[in-house]
């Protein structure tokens, strides 16, 4: 039997966050983590696209949005999956001037796990399998 979800092919979760500036988040998603800027669009920016494609696991979008009114209202969190090095991602976020809101923990569901707070306030759960 069909369900909605497989008649539509739904898939891939993209995030949409509000942040104050479009190019300012970008570039820094691209310094902290390594995206690449995939599209700016607007002068200035009124909405960007960051991905991160290898072939080491499925591709990571996060789509930047001008915010409607200041300051930015953060939502929720976004979980990054990490597939090695946790902990030295942390200390390179960190030593680039991150906000880890979170420090390298070992959580009861069986993934270690950091939260580092974007300038615009959004949380980012980086995450990895405890071995």
């Amino acid at each position: 039997m069909s369900t909605i979800a497989q008649q539509h092919q739904l898939h891939g979760l993209q995030p949409v966050l509000p942040v104050a500036d479009v190019a300012a988040a970008a570039a820094w998603l691209q310094e902290m983590l390594g995206f690449e800027i995939e599209f700016l669009h607007g002068t200035p920016a009124q909405h960007g696209r960051v991905r991160i494609v290898g072939d080491w696991g499925a591709p990571v979008y996060i789509h930047l949005s001008l915010a409607a009114t200041l300051p930015v209202q953060p939502c929720g969190e976004q979980r990054i999956h990490v597939g090695a090095g946790l902990d030295a991602l942390c200390a390179h976020c960190r030593a680039a001037g991150g906000d880890i809101v979170l420090a390298p923990v070992d959580q009861p569901w069986g993934l270690r796990e950091f939260v580092l707070c974007m300038p615009d306030g959004h949380r980012l759960r980086l995450c990895a399998e405890v071995s």
